[in-house]
């Protein structure tokens, strides 16, 4: 555009999805308002105006912005659009995307959705398995059952670290820095094409900040990033900012979370406290996180933010998810036990598969106790129809296990997909690299497969006979083509 003239730069993309709700976000070079046109007729002709606007659009937010669609009736259908201006002269997307509501709570449907981690983008051309995404989302869209609602997005929507492919050419410190690995990251074309069109969910993992950084103090003062991130930076010459984690480098990337992927969700359990310029505060008092809760139907989903409480401090303390989530995810637990026959868990980081070589233990093994301490909550509750779905390992698993209950064993599945687009990891499918958990906190434990090359997963939830849900997990090659599937009995 010309001088003046504010264009979207990122999005359309639809967060925040429930039975009646939805947000539509849009990020632009410049100020401006979204206008947000929102109706049942795929050429929108039943509007005459826009369905809602953005609060206006602001350098201290990085133009980013969320419409709130409010009034929406369950499980119907709506074509959207985003214009810069309250007239429908200028769509910014054409042909007009769709979406759909999600049940009513508590209503009995089956339904599938796709999720994935870790998109690293080498060049012009990456993203290609989002174009795969896309055709299976169009081909299944005439099967209620099998069409895909939702997209998870569950760690590592970018590389802020990546110096090498992340456009600048460092690792990212500033604000701006961050932005502009987002702008570069999301314009994607095929990234970009599919999550006009299909709702989306997102959850941090470590490299939106850095990679396996970890606050070192429980007041949450000082962060850092693992010894080998230094050493290879000093090694390869990069300046000395970019080998150590200031927390304020942590916050302007929270802050860049924030407006790309923290202000489409909605259901935050208890949100970390922000400052009068809209930054995270991050205060040693403030037990918020970024953990949030929707459902979908009968089925109940928790996302886990596994990382901006994390603490390893120096006297030996670990702390994954902070007192305040667990206050959160325990109250969740109680409330969804016997109401929602199928509850997923969305955790960035493996919990249940473990590598016996696992250095940085950046994952739950780091963090045993808290591992222990959530085996022991669906223990306590006999609470069955568990999933856990992660991301991070660049290899996709299948996993069960069986906590001894009191009414019996109670078993805890984990569905893990990643990466959509990074090196994958070959050494997590030799049977040897795996450790067992403790037997105490697992009778039995069963790795169904793992697969070590690019990938998304796609999860069924059956629910014709409510008392006996049926959920299966398939995952999907980078063409596209099944590579492997399981059903839970």
């Amino acid at each position: 555009g010309g001088a003046g003239v504010t264009n979207l730069i990122l999005g359309p993309m639809i967060g925040g999805l429930s039975d009646t709700q939805a947000y539509i976000w849009g990020r632009t070079d410049g100020p401006g308002t979204l206008y947000a046109w929102v109706g049942r007729n795929p050429d929108l002709s039943d509007l005459s105006q826009p369905t809602a606007q953005s609060l206006p659009l602001s350098a201290q937010n990085g133009f980013a912005g969320v419409v709130p669609i409010n009034d929406l009736q369950p499980e119907s259908e709506y074509y959207y659009t985003v214009t810069l201006d309250p007239t429908l002269q200028s769509p910014l997307v054409w042909p007009y995307p769709k979406f759909s509501t999600f049940p009513p709570k508590g209503a009995t449907r089956s339904f599938s959705f796709v999720f994935g981690s870790c998109f690293l983008p080498k060049d012009q051309d990456s993203g290609g398995i989002f174009d795969h995404i896309q055709t299976m989302r169009f081909q299944r869209e005439s099967q209620p059952e099998k069409a895909l609602r939702f997209m998870l997005l569950i760690g590592d929507q970018i590389y802020a670290d990546a110096y090498q492919y992340n456009q600048l050419d460092r690792v990212a410190l500033s604000l701006d820095d961050y932005r502009k690995v987002y702008t570069y990251t999301w314009s994607r074309i095929p990234f970009r094409r599919l999550l006009q069109k299909i709702p989306a969910y997102m959850t941090l993992d470590d490299h939106e900040v850095d990679d396996d950084w970890t606050w070192v103090d429980m007041a949450r003062t000082q962060a850092s990033i693992p010894i080998w991130d230094r050493l290879i930076r000093w090694w390869h010459r990069r300046p000395e900012a970019e080998r150590r984690l200031t927390p304020e480098r942590v916050k302007n990337a929270l802050h860049a979370y924030w407006e790309h992927q923290g202000m489409h969700a909605r259901g935050y359990l208890s949100s970390l406290a922000l400052d009068d310029g809209a930054r995270y505060t991050l205060a040693p008092d403030d037990s918020g996180s970024l953990a949030y809760q929707f459902t979908v139907g009968r089925a109940a989903f928790f996302v886990l933010d596994t990382r901006t409480m994390r603490v390893k401090s120096r006297d030996g303390q670990r702390v994954m998810l902070g007192e305040g989530q667990w206050q959160s995810l325990i109250k969740w637990l109680d409330e969804v036990k016997d109401t929602y026959p199928v509850k997923f868990i969305v955790t960035s980081c493996a919990m249940l598969y473990q590598l016996r070589f696992d250095i940085p233990k950046d994952r739950w093994t780091g963090f045993e106790e808290e591992r222990r301490r959530f085996i022991e909550a669906l223990r306590e509750r006999d609470c069955r129809g568990v999933y856990l779905l992660a991301g991070d390992l660049h290899s996709a698993h299948s996993m069960q296990v069986e906590i001894p209950g009191h009414a019996g064993p109670i078993p805890l599945w984990e569905f893990c997909s990643s990466p959509f687009e990074q090196k994958p990891t070959r050494s997590t499918g030799y049977p040897w690299m795996r450790k067992p958990l403790p037997g105490d906190q697992a009778v039995s434990q069963e790795l169904h497969f793992t697969y070590p090359d690019l990938n998304f997963g796609v999860v069924e939830v059956n629910l014709d006979d409510p008392q006996h849900p049926k959920v299966r997990f398939e995952v999907y090659g980078a063409d596209g083509s099944l590579v492997h599937a399981v059903d839970t009995p």
